[in-house]
Formats: structure tokens, sequence, C-alpha cells
């Protein structure tokens, strides 16, 4: 499935394009790997999704373990909201061990994880990123998952059921939009694994290593501290950011389009057009589609910038 996507996106891309699609000449996964890397395997991509499968499923197990039916009450939830997310979390299993059974006695073994949530409606909020990462990441690793028609086809399947879980949780959970644009975002290996590895806090020495790395974090936020807003300045934390003398510049990721905007003192505009999840990376490329491992200082940060129901959400938004 994923194969006549790709097949699909590259005839729709010898056709004549619409105006405000000019961007899109390639997609928004890491443009290049290291010299020193070499493409990742069919197993690795089946290990790598087995880390995020396994991340997921711990997540969930044990938040339903910590918070029962009369907490989700208390927080303002009906009955039905924690129920399917005791479904979600079935689905997270039947995940893992599809993957598991696929690699057999390679298969990596689920790790150490801390979550940052400290009540019910922080545990959905979370969720709602996880799963978010979790559609990025099948996404952009489908590109890898070459001659083997079975696996395109569960990832795929994997991949439509993790996109339902996040916009039930945005939507009918949080009341928020279940979509953040025409396209999901798909995003690379050493992005995807920066996210999660913050959640990560050991492995079995047995595990299989993948060929991934983590950047240095990024945080943004406004001048007052608040999350960034679409079309407002935003500050850029991240390590080394007060010692480069070297120009950076803040890459937004947002469905099939990247946008570069540069630091300055700190602090970028976020572009006024954007909405939804958007990825964020600080990189010292300017040219969009030149960014990638190689060029990438800090980041991913996934940040939320909402949106209306009421607004034009098309991609010439």
């Amino acid at each position: 499935m994923f194969k006549a996507l790709f097949a699909l996106a590259s005839v729709l891309g010898a056709m004549a394009s619409p105006t405000g699609y000019s961007e899109y000449k390639k997609l928004p996964v890491e443009r290049a790997m290291s010299s020193n890397m070499s493409a990742p395997t069919g197993t690795d991509i089946l290990q790598y999704a087995l880390t995020l499968e396994h991340l997921e499923a711990t997540f969930y197990a044990e938040a339903l373990a910590k918070y029962s039916a009369d907490d989700f009450c208390n927080a303002g939830y009906p009955d039905w909201v924690r129920a399917r997310f005791m479904q979600i979390a079935g689905h997270e299993m039947d995940h893992v061990n599809l993957l598991s059974s696929v690699l057999g006695s390679s298969a990596n073994a689920a790790c150490n994880y801390t979550f940052p949530y400290t009540d019910v409606t922080s545990f959905i909020n979370l969720a709602t990123v996880i799963e978010s990462v979790g559609v990025s990441a099948y996404a952009g690793a489908a590109q890898y998952i070459v001659g083997a028609p079975a696996y395109l086809t569960a990832a795929a399947s994997i991949l439509s059921t993790e996109s339902r879980h996040q916009a039930w949780e945005q939507s009918a959970a949080l009341t928020g939009a279940p979509w953040s644009g025409p396209f999901d975002t798909p995003v690379g290996l050493d992005m995807i694994y920066t996210i999660a590895a913050q959640f990560i806090t050991g492995c079995p020495s047995s595990n299989m290593a993948l060929p991934v790395m983590a950047f240095p974090s990024l945080t943004l936020s406004k001048a007052n501290g608040e999350n960034p807003c679409a079309g407002y300045n935003a500050t850029f934390t991240y390590t080394g950011s007060m010692n480069s003398t070297e120009p950076c510049y803040a890459v937004f990721y947002s469905g099939l389009g990247m946008t570069s905007v540069e630091i300055m003192d700190g602090s970028a505009t976020v572009p006024s057009t954007l909405q939804g999840y958007v990825y964020v990376v600080v990189s010292s490329e300017s040219n969009t589609t030149m960014v990638g491992t190689d060029n990438i200082v800090a980041g991913p940060a996934l940040i939320d910038l909402g949106l209306s129901a009421y607004v034009n959400n098309t991609d010439n938004a």
C-alpha cells in the first residue's frame, strides 16, 4: 500500500502543480543521511517500529493502572472515555505482539520509561502527542519498507489505526481538532527517536541497537513563558544556543511542507499560516530541501498551534 502511495506521489509531482504546491519537491523527512550511515534495513525498521509500540503500550498500561474510572469521572470525563482508552491500550499491545512475532527471537524487549503526566487530563494531552509522533513515524519510515508487501500492508494498517487513536483523543476526549490539515507530517527516524528518547530511561543490553541518533533537545516558548502561537515570536532554547556565532534557522514541518525562518538573538517568528501540530528543528541550513541529519542542531519540538473549526484548513490556508 505504501509503495502505491509513493508511486502516486511521484506521478502527482510530475503533473502541473497548483499554486501553493511548489514547495513540495521533496517530502519532509531528513533529506540526507550522514555520510557515515547506511540506509536502514527492513529489520531495522521493524525494530524501530517495535520500539515505539513498546513505548505506547507501556504508556497506556501504566496510566490506566494508575487512574480508575472514578478518577476519570472526577476529572470531568464520562465513563466511555476511559473505556475507549482501554481499547486503545489493547490495540497497542496487539501491535507489539504482531511486530514481535515477525521479528521472532531477535525482537527487542520493552525499555524503562518515565512519562510526565500528573493527572488524567495531562495523561490525555500527552497521549495525543505520543499518537501524533507514532503517525509521523510510520509515514516517515515508509520509504525504507521495500520489497516486502506483507510488511507494507501491516505498517499501513497500524498507521491508519494510530491516526484514528490520535483523532479520537484530540477531538472526542479533548473537544479539539481531529486533524492538523489535509496531510499528516512524515518525519524521519532520527527526529522521531529524539522525541521518543525523552521518555526512555534505559533499555535491556540484549536489545539490538537501532540505526538512529538523538539530537539535542529543543524547547519553544513565548516571551511570557506560554506556549508558542502562530504569527508570534517564540524563544528557542537548546544546547549551544547562546554560544553559537553561526546563523541558525527554525525549520517548521507541517503536512508535506517545510518553512525556514532565521533565528535572531534566540528567537524567531512562527509562520502565521501554520495550524495544528507542527514539528520544529533548529538547523544550520536555511534551504529546506537540504535540511537533514548532518545539519540539524537541535529538536524536534512538537508544538500545538491549535485549529479552530471555523477557519480555512486547506493546504493553501
